[in-house]
């Protein structure tokens, strides 16, 4: 039944995030010399959601942009201590190699919600939860014109620091 619960609000997360008008804007599009960009990103992740050993977790990233990019991301997690732990949040994605770019190295902030329970299925309404936030550094690497992996390390509140990666597609 858990299951149950998951999957129906990972679809109302999806709706939500595809309702969402994620395309940046320019003055003029013909002066442009590179399409903006817009990537989905299945992550996998490894954070200090526990006092006792790491978090083990699973989510995507939905965003648009280029130079500067936008988005949402969900992550479910699970430590050692089974502590479920479900993370809402929306993103601003700075690429340090110029206003054109969508590779290459980026720094990114996070803000949004984790929401946690003790041997259960975390979901909304939470009996635990709080604020998450953080500062990202990592690196797109291109794989092909469409793909790309993108390795990342991440510091904040309330997990101290994690590590992931995605392999995903730009649309």
């Amino acid at each position: 039944m858990s299951v149950r619960f998951s999957v129906k609000h990972l679809v109302v997360l999806l709706i939500i995030f595809f309702a969402v008008p994620l395309y940046a804007q320019t003055a003029d599009d013909s002066s442009s010399s590179s399409p903006q960009d817009f990537f989905i990103a299945p992550l996998a992740e490894v954070l200090g959601y526990s006092q006792k050993g790491p978090a083990f977790g699973g989510g995507f990233a939905l965003g648009a942009g280029s130079g500067v990019a936008i988005g949402a991301r969900f992550l479910y997690a699970i430590d050692t201590e089974s502590i479920h732990t479900m993370e809402i949040a929306a993103f601003i994605r700075f690429y340090l190699l110029g206003a054109d770019a969508c590779t290459g190295p980026f720094a990114q902030l996070i803000a949004g919600a984790a929401i946690f329970n003790y041997e259960h299925t975390a979901s909304p309404p939470a009996k635990a939860g709080a604020l998450s936030v953080g500062i990202v550094a990592g690196w797109r690497f291109t794989l092909g014109e469409r793909w790309y992996v993108e390795p990342a390390i991440r510091v904040g509140y309330p997990y101290i620091a994690g590590a992931g990666a995605s392999f995903a597609y730009r649309f």
